[in-house]
């Protein structure tokens, strides 16, 4: 057997058997697409184009959504409440469940639903500015994004101890685990460059200058708590720091609860999206290199690095004791979704009484790490496998992605993609990238059925945009037997 075969099959199941258990979404499939000059965002090495120049529709160069959790979805947690109308026998059998109009927060479901360990993650970039050009062995590009991302991380004892309150915990002390929020938006400029060093190996990096807008990030909130005997309350000890840069102002009253939060006074929207007083700064670096003359292995980190909140900064600090009383979450029926927010709500604000200063803090933008392998089956076809990993809040997320590709017609990329993801595995997915005359539409996808069944998904992703493409003759010669141009071949033969 070929050494691009053994590689590939060897690379498939080391991932499917070794990091199974650690899977969680992440959108791949665009990263072995032919002749999309994004490519590059996922290993600076890859820039699609094998000569000339493209820049991409202004304000819309591209749109990339994401969002994704450990294996529950919103609807687990969410959903429509029953018809009360109902006789008993009726309700209990699912199928014939009528949907009443309200909302309802169904806990029990969500805790058969949830792990151990739970995360829910979102994330959303628009790029409004991109070009580049590619001229013998170097590529260039540049561009402007505003890029977005949230994640909650929380522990199942959380849950358990809102639905069943303290009672488990009599006679013993309770620990809720840490409680994770980082949600950030800034604004990136990007600078790539990649080399063809000789015929088999392609080098690249990308500079980012990162300006931060806002950002609200906690530092390891928990609760130890212990309960007398009685059970009638939990003596709490909480502890952790949560950051926060925005243009807000937190109001307390004179025994130091948060009372409300307001706007600062004065400050307008365009002060926000005018805001440079929060700088950061990144790298990518990632190599491509041809094995022989159809086998390429890559490798890419992406996003390693940090940004300096400095203005309209809070530092919300939490160290202390309380008694709390709880509330009752455990009912027959599921709790409307209001009465449940106002019930935490006011819990929260009777009890939290956190120390307020104003000092300059960092944050760590989520870095994400790409394995990829692709083998050129034919002169059109080639099958790839893709391991990604990413890093925030100091834990690993990993998803691989097995994918077949193509580049037919002298302007069609198509790519259909098998991920798996959140332990799930039928995530199917697909990549389309149609090239007319200089004008290219892509766009790409690692689950295709999550858009008609959302409130059900636990993964969803898609990227899009829209480039025109100049000069790159080469890309009209993919495909061709005994070409050196299939795009993204950086090392012709």
């Amino acid at each position: 057997m070929r050494t691009g075969k053994c590689l590939f099959i060897i690379f498939f199941f080391i991932q499917l058997f070794g990091v199974s258990n650690l899977l969680y979404s992440q959108p791949n499939t665009l990263y072995f697409m032919k002749g999309i000059p994004q490519t590059k965002d996922i290993n600076p090495a890859r820039p699609g184009i094998t000569g000339g120049f493209y820049f991409s529709m202004p304000l819309f160069s591209k749109l990339d959504l994401s969002a994704n959790t450990n294996n529950w979805s919103y609807n687990d947690l969410i959903h429509k409440g029953i018809d009360n109308t109902l006789n008993n026998n009726v309700q209990a059998n699912h199928a014939f469940w009528n949907q009443s109009d309200s909302l309802v927060v169904d806990i029990n479901k969500f805790l058969g639903s949830i792990g151990t360990k739970n995360f829910v993650q979102e994330s959303a970039a628009l790029t409004v500015l991109e070009g580049g050009y590619k001229k013998g062995k170097n590529f260039y590009a540049v561009s402007l994004t505003e890029r977005e991302f949230a994640e909650v991380s929380f522990h199942k004892s959380l849950i358990n101890l809102l639905v069943f309150g303290n009672y488990q915990y009599v006679g013993r002390t309770y620990f809720s685990g840490n409680l994770n929020v980082n949600t950030q938006h800034y604004r990136e400029f990007a600078f790539n460059y990649s080399h063809d060093v000789d015929n088999k190996l392609t080098i690249g990096a990308a500079a980012k200058i990162l300006f931060g807008m806002g950002v609200i990030q906690s530092n390891g909130v928990n609760l130890i708590a212990a309960t007398p005997v009685n059970g009638e309350s939990m003596d709490v000890k909480i502890n952790g720091r949560v950051n926060v840069s925005a243009p807000v102002q937190f109001n307390t009253n004179p025994s130091g609860e948060i009372t409300s939060i307001n706007s600062l006074p004065n400050y307008k929207p365009s002060d926000y999206f005018s805001n440079f007083g929060n700088p950061g700064i990144a790298i990518d670096l990632g190599f491509a290199y041809r094995v022989n003359k159809k086998t390429e292995l890559s490798v890419s980190v992406i996003d390693l690095g940090m940004i300096a909140w400095k203005t309209n900064v809070t530092r919300l600090t939490e160290n202390g004791n309380f008694l709390y009383k709880g509330i009752n979450l455990n009912t027959a029926q599921p709790v409307p979704l209001n009465s449940l927010i106002n019930a935490v709500s006011d819990s929260i604000t009777a009890t939290f009484k956190p120390t307020i200063t104003h000092s300059s803090f960092s944050t760590l933008i989520p870095t994400k790490i790409y394995f990829g392998v692709d083998y050129q089956l034919n002169d059109i076809i080639s099958l790839a496998g893709l391991s990604r990993i990413r890093i925030i809040n100091s834990t690993i997320h990993t998803s691989f992605t097995a994918s077949a590709n193509a580049y037919v017609l002298n302007g069609l990329s198509l790519s259909a993609s098998y991920s798996i993801m959140e332990s799930t595995f039928d995530n199917l997915g697909l990549g389309v990238g149609i090239k007319a005359g200089p004008f290219q539409i892509y766009t790409a996808a690692d689950n295709l059925f999550s858009p008609f069944y959302p409130s059900k998904a636990r993964n969803m992703n898609l990227r899009i945009g829209i480039n025109f493409i100049f000069g790159d003759g080469d890309n009209g010669n993919a495909g061709k037997s005994g070409s050196s141009s299939y795009p993204n071949c950086h090392c012709p033969y």
